[in-house]
This record gives C-alpha cells, sequence and structure tokens, in this order.
C-alpha cells in the first residue's frame, strides 16, 4: 500500500492522470492498456485533463481499453443520468478512445438477463488478459462502485440494490422525485475490482475524510467495502488535503515522510521504479 497526498483536488486530479499516463507508457505499440474507469465528480477534472492533453497533441488514449465498474437500471435508454451518457460527455467526446475498445454492463438487455451480462462481462475481461489498473473514487460510507456497505468482500459482478442514502444523494443530485431514481445497479464485484494488477483509490473532500481513514488507520470490515484494499499488493490510495481530516497528524505526517524519502532514492515514486545510473 503506498499513499500520495496532495494540496488540493486539482493536483490530485493532475496527479491521477500521471498515474494513469505512466502505466499507459508501458505498452508496446499494439498492446491495450485494460483500464476499470468509474463516474463522478471525484474523477472529472482527471478526465478533462487527459482531454486538455489529447487536444494538444501531447497523449493518444488509442491503447486504453475501458470496462464501465458499473451503470444504473431502470433509467430510460440513453438517459443523461446514465453512466454510459456521463463517461460520453465526460470523457470519450474528448479523447481518441476508440468505440470498438469501450465495454460496459448493458442495463437495457432485450432478455432482462442481468445474471448473464454480469458472468459474460467478467469472462470479457479475463479474456482480454485481466484488467491492468482499476481506479475510482469512494463515498462517505465506503462504497466501492456499487458495492455498497455490507456487500461481501469476495463478491462477483452482480446485480445490487442501491441504499436507501444513495438514493436520496442522487435524487438531490439530478434533481428528481425519490420514486423515479433507481432502486438497483449493475456493478463489477469486489473480488472482480480487486484483480486488477494496479488499484489507485481517490479520496476528495471532507466528506470523504472518514473513508480515509478507515484505509489507513482502521482494520478491513465488510461494512466499509473500500478498506478491503488496504490488502491488495500494489494500491494507491490517492488524497487531497481536506480528506486527510480525520487522519491523525502522525499518520499524515509519515506518508508525507515515506513519499520525501521515495523521491529521494527513486525516479518513479509511484510506482517504485529505482533511478537509471546517473540520473
Amino acid at each position: 500500500m503506498r499513499v500520495f497526498l496532495r494540496n488540493d483536488y486539482e493536483d490530485l486530479s493532475h496527479f491521477a492522470a500521471d498515474y494513469l499516463i505512466s502505466l499507459l507508457k508501458t505498452k508496446e505499440p499494439g498492446e491495450y492498456l485494460n483500464v476499470a474507469l468509474p463516474c463522478g465528480y471525484t474523477v472529472q477534472r482527471m478526465y478533462a485533463i487527459l482531454g486538455e492533453k489529447v487536444k494538444a497533441g501531447e497523449l493518444s488514449l488509442k491503447q486504453l481499453r475501458v470496462f464501465h465498474i458499473d451503470e444504473f437500471l431502470d433509467l430510460p435508454e440513453k438517459s443523461e443520468h446514465s453512466q454510459i451518457q456521463w463517461m460520453h460527455t465526460n470523457l470519450y467526446s474528448k479523447v481518441d478512445i476508440l468505440p470498438s475498445n469501450v465495454h460496459y454492463l448493458n442495463p437495457h438487455r432485450p432478455d432482462s438477463d442481468y445474471l448473464t451480462e454480469c458472468s459474460s462481462f467478467e469472462s470479457l475481461i479475463t479474456s482480454h488478459g485481466g484488467l491492468d489498473l482499476t481506479f475510482f473514487g469512494t463515498g462517505a460510507d465506503g462504497h466501492v462502485a456499487r458495492n455498497e456497505p455490507g456487500s461481501s468482500l469476495k463478491s462477483s459482478s452482480r446485480i445490487t440494490k442501491l441504499a436507501y442514502d444513495t438514493r436520496v444523494q442522487l435524487s438531490e443530485r439530478w434533481g428528481m422525485p425519490l420514486p423515479s431514481v433507481p432502486e438497483r445497479a449493475l456493478t463489477m464485484g469486489i473480488s472482480m475490482l480487486f484483480s486488477s494488477e494496479n488499484v489507485l483509490v481517490l479520496f476528495t473532500g471532507v466528506s470523504r475524510s472518514r473513508a480515509l481513514e478507515m484505509c489507513l488507520e482502521k482494520s478491513v470490515n465488510h461494512m466499509f467495502p473500500v478498506s478491503a484494499f488496504q490488502k491488495h499488493s500494489n494500491c494507491t490510495f490517492a488524497a487531497d488535503e481536506p480528506a486527510t481530516y480525520e487522519c491523525r497528524v502522525k499518520t499524515v505526517n509519515y506518508f508525507k515522510g515515506i513519499e520525501k524519502t521515495s523521491e529521494e532514492v527513486f525516479g518513479d515514486p509511484i510506482h517504485g521504479r529505482k533511478r537509471k545510473a546517473g540520473t
């Protein structure tokens, strides 16, 4: 587990963009970086940064193969509130990701066989060699994708029921009456997310400070799903300063010191690659 602390949301967004780009650069021509991507405010600025770099000719995302981590059920097709539409608006319309490399859990199967949909989605990921990178934010309740508190830490991709608090938040965010807010979603299971070679978890703002505290200072708990990623062999937690407010000062200073030491010893402190001789 590695921890990186940044001053604010803008710095954190640049860190996340650089993290993804650094992994993308490890791929040879013709190879793809398989990434599980989230939606939401936490990653909105990061996606904008990627778009700016593509527009400036500094970056291409044609070697990115994307798998959405979740999708709402029971929304009208092409709803502005769907995860598919959100990703198109905030990422795909601004970059050069190939449409054939975008994969998602289909919430509009004609046969409504969502058990098969989830199983096929996991098989598709496996057939492409698994996930190179999973990254996501989390809520104050520690949810991961649509794995709400109480989810099994070994859960597979499946249909989930949204918590009442989650639906209330969506109702306020969307300006939609609560009865019209979806009650169900399709989500990657925690076991699939955990299977990724690299995991990056972002924490933004005071509202996520308890989530960061639970990940850094408390033990794994199924009522706080994101805490499971403490045990991942290559997980990075990255937070802005407000997200550290529930952590002990000693904890914050410890990880700042670790990062400083890493910068002095390693040329790539994010991934722990040692400097080449003479650099």
